[in-house]
């Protein structure tokens, strides 16, 4: 029998139910932009979706993200297109997470360490990890019945500059030989070339940016012998940061029956046209300028906006010299040294009167230190903030719930919010878990992990506290079903 190329459609990051800004109509263009992956690979007819982690936004996504997704896969479903995935950190949970839950209703297969068969391909997954947890693991995977492999996996890998996981380690430890990975969890679609030997010290440092590098791409016959393969990012289907200006994208992946992986020739990087509009607008500003520059600034560049996000940047001019040191206040020319604090307020406004959908500003001038605090707390965007502290912190299942719900909520804290808090914790008594008010440390960050037993291997998480509970998430999962075979 004649061997197959796989023909894959690798994405991530897809953040169902993300109501940035607190706007349903963001939730939607999330929603959207998933519709419109599905929809390519229906298309081009591939012969997997492989999502490399961080499906929903929050590990308790509400009924609507839920039905998205339902929907969705469904519709792959009927195409005969299986949905491949893995946990990212956004699907951790203190219950059972939806990759197990998408798994028995038949709607997904999670990729692990046995390996999923696809054509000519055995498609392997590594769930996300904790960075403290790490070392714990042992890369075991199972031997494949195919010439090519590939591994999906969920976190910030090396060689790229913000790495903090040694693929290089992975690479060396694993069984497997690998001839590609598929990754997520960085929003910009991105791939460079990675070394197979341990003793490549410069393969986890990174080398030059393989999109130029294209002599190193040339690998040999067999994926054995070449020595090094790409690790790709897809990129994060739409934008959950205003400071992600990069076209929003998935990739079409074609994997030789061999496994020679060439990253220019096989991974085809494709827009999310859906993706709603970010329009930027950089205003350089002199010392002494103020609101009525920016305002200038803008109506120059734009004349409508149809609905687009807005982001403002206001940054020092070239030729402005930095900021000197404080000085005497009693020193009549003092005034001069500090840049004028620009209010939020009237950009805003104008964004609105232009058309935007929101508009948000970022002052990246040198300040002085009075200064720099008070634009810290003007400009600071607080949903990322508390999102980004969130997952540093250990908490109890308990307090993870309240923290989503506060976070979620369309509610003013006068508004119910405390008899919404006291029904979730009565709900967690009555079900007699006393372990949601307890610590879990399998989800402690670096710096709270205390010396014990590990039980990870091969890339998958041991339960959390509160696993065994079939409350929640199980039972959204069947109302969501319910109603859409109503």
């Amino acid at each position: 029998m004649a061997v197959q190329m796989a023909y894959l459609l690798h994405t991530s990051d897809t953040h169902l139910g993300f109501r940035q800004y607190h706007l349903d109509d963001r939730r939607q263009d999330f929603a959207d932009a998933f519709s419109e992956v599905i929809t390519s690979a229906i298309e081009h007819d591939v012969d997997a979706v492989v999502h490399a982690g961080d499906l929903f936004h929050t590990s308790r996504p509400g009924i609507t993200p839920l039905q998205t997704l339902l929907t969705e896969l469904q519709r792959l479903q009927r195409a005969d297109i299986p949905f491949l995935l893995i946990v990212g950190n956004h699907e951790r949970t203190h219950d059972r997470n939806w990759v197990e839950l998408l798994v028995e209703v038949d709607l997904a297969t999670r990729l692990d360490a046995e390996g999923t068969r696809i054509d000519d391909t055995t498609i392997y997954g590594l769930d996300y990890v904790p960075p403290g947890q790490r070392d714990r693991l042992d890369y075991q995977f199972d031997a494949p019945q195919t010439d090519s492999a590939i591994l999906v996996g969920h976190g910030l890998f090396k060689p790229f500059g913000h790495g903090d996981w040694s693929t290089q380690r992975i690479l060396a430890e694993s069984p497997v030989d690998f001839d590609l990975m598929l990754v997520g969890d960085d929003h910009g679609a991105d791939y460079r070339l990675v070394s197979r030997n341990i003793s490549d010290v410069d393969s986890d440092r990174g080398s030059a940016n393989s999109k130029t590098d294209t002599n190193s791409e040339q690998g040999a016959a067999t994926s054995s012998s070449r020595e090094r393969i790409p690790i790709s990012y897809a990129g994060s289907t739409e934008r959950t940061k205003a400071d992600q200006r990069d076209p929003r994208t998935y990739s079409l992946v074609t994997v030789p029956a061999d496994g020679d992986v060439d990253a220019q020739e096989h991974i085809d990087r494709r827009v999310i046209e859906s993706a709603r509009e970010f329009v930027y607008v950089d205003v350089p500003l002199e010392r002494g300028d103020g609101i009525e520059t920016v305002e200038r600034t803008i109506r120059e560049e734009i004349d409508t906006l149809d609905r687009a996000v807005l982001k403002v940047t206001l940054m020092a001019a070239e030729d402005d010299p930095p900021v000197p040191e404080p000085i005497d206040a009693s020193d009549d020319t003092a005034e001069q040294a500090v840049q004028e604090r620009i209010p939020v307020g009237p950009i805003e406004n104008l964004g609105t009167e232009l058309g935007a959908l929101v508009t948000r500003v970022s002052d990246r001038r040198d300040l002085l230190e009075d200064e720099r605090e008070y634009q810290a707390v003007e400009f600071a965007d607080v949903d990322a903030a508390v999102e980004e502290r969130r997952q540093d912190i250990v908490v109890t299942e308990a307090a993870d719930q309240l923290l989503e719900m506060a976070m979620n909520t369309d509610q003013f804290i006068d508004s119910g919010m405390a008899d919404t808090a006291q029904e979730t914790v009565t709900a967690l008594l009555e079900r007699e878990s006393p372990e949601a008010f307890h610590v879990d440390k399998t989800d402690a960050p670096d710096d709270a992990i205390e010396s014990g037993p590990a039980d990870y291997a091969s890339g998958t998480t041991s339960r959390a506290a509160g696993d065994s509970d079939d409350v929640g998430n199980e039972e959204l999962l069947e109302e969501a079903l319910e109603e859409l075979n109503d």
